[in-house]
This record gives C-alpha cells, structure tokens and sequence, in this order.
C-alpha cells in the first residue's frame, strides 16, 4: 500500500521529474534545497532540478525542526523552497522566481508554455502532496539533529515512487544529503552504473558507515536503524 500510494503521487505528477527535458549547464559547485518533501512548492523545484539533470545539497527543513529553519528565517522569513546557488551568490524563495532562475541560469532560458501552464502545475503539486503527505513534520527526537561527520549521498530522480519513500524518511529524520539526479538521458546514470553495479534507484551512499545499498525498503530500514 505503501508503494501504491506514492505511485499515485507521481502519477497525479504526470511523471514530473522522470526524464532530463534541457542539457543543462552544470554548475562547478551543487546547488542547495531548503525544503520539506510534502510541500508542493517544493516539490515544482525538485521537479525542475530532476528535469535540468542537476546535483543538488538537500537541506531538509520539516516542521519541528529547530536547526534549519531559524536559519533561513533569519534570511527574512519562513518560507519554503529556499534555493541558495554559491556559484552566483543568488538566494531565492518563491518556487516560480527559483524555477525561472533555473532556467535561465542552467536550462538556456524557461519557455512561454512553460509559464502558462504554471498554476495547473501548482494544482497537481498540491494534488500530490495530498495523496502522499508524508515528510512534512520532523520524528520526535530529531529535531535539533546533530548532522553525520560526512554526508550521504542519494542516486535519485523526482519521479520515483521508491526515491519518494527514501527522502521522506529522510527529511522526516531531518537528515541532510547530497542528491545526484539520474531521470532518464541523465549524464550521471553510466557514473551510477560504474559505481553500483545496475542503473536502478534509489541508491543510497553513507560514508559515515562505509555503507551503499539499493531497495528503497532496506535503505528505510537502514535510515531508521541508523538515525532513527
């Protein structure tokens, strides 16, 4: 059931995320997230970044954390998805200013469609984030979590319903981690290949255990035993 419920989410998404749209510009340094898995405005931005092929730090920011958040609010306020780029020194809230920022800075300029269809994405967004509302409030005792040494990495693409369960116990946790994006036509996928063995997601790194490990259930499993 749990599978069934985030593959409605996807679908609901019509398969955001599931293929590189634009050969992107790749920045020399990865972009950084700060955002919650259940928020659809943040969910447009991972889309867009999952679309454009490009790496990203998540910085997760659910509801209860008390590490993360003050942070960003003391950037002027509250509000989620924060996009913060080193390599321009921009930092953005509001998901359309990040989006058309994305585009224009890696993506060779959004389109005019693009920018129609804007609220009717923002609707499916919200339809999404309804049916599968996980990662949105941060586990009782994680709140003020003290980050691992080194940070993980997850082999990912927005579309998954399997990536979905791996980052919402993830955020839930309220764990930072470096996302490689791998959709289809992906530039990362032979590197994934190279380094796992199989072209498959989600596949999960933690330096901090000497750890790598395929299947969504057993890097959840993994995640709680762990961190939980």
């Amino acid at each position: 059931m749990n599978n069934i419920q985030s593959t409605a989410a996807s679908v609901l998404r019509l398969g955001r995320g599931w293929f590189v749209l634009s050969e992107a510009k790749q920045p020399a340094e990865p972009l950084e997230l700060y955002d919650h898995e259940a928020c659809p405005f943040c969910r447009k931005v991972r889309d867009v970044l999952s679309e454009l092929d490009l790496e990203y730090i998540e910085h997760t920011c659910p509801k209860g954390d008390r590490t993360k958040r003050p942070w960003v609010r003391s950037k002027g306020r509250e509000q989620f998805p924060f996009l913060v780029d080193p390599n321009t020194g921009k930092e953005l809230f509001e998901s359309e200013d990040i989006i058309t920022y994305l585009f224009d800075t890696y993506g060779g300029g959004r389109s005019l469609p693009a920018r129609l269809v804007s609220p009717l994405n923002t609707l499916s967004a919200a339809a999404a984030s309804l049916v599968r509302p996980r990662g949105s409030r941060v586990r009782p005792g994680c709140e003020e979590r003290k980050q691992p040494d080194f940070m993980p990495t997850l082999w990912n693409f927005e579309a998954s319903p399997y990536c979905r369960k791996v980052r919402e116990t993830l955020c839930e946790l309220n764990l930072d981690y470096h996302v490689k994006n791998v959709a289809r036509r992906g530039i990362r996928r032979p590197e994934l290949v190279a380094l796992g063995g199989k072209m498959m997601v989600p596949y999960f790194v933690d330096p901090n255990t000497d750890t790598a490990m395929y299947e969504s259930d057993d890097i959840v499993a993994y995640l709680n035993r762990t961190y939980g």
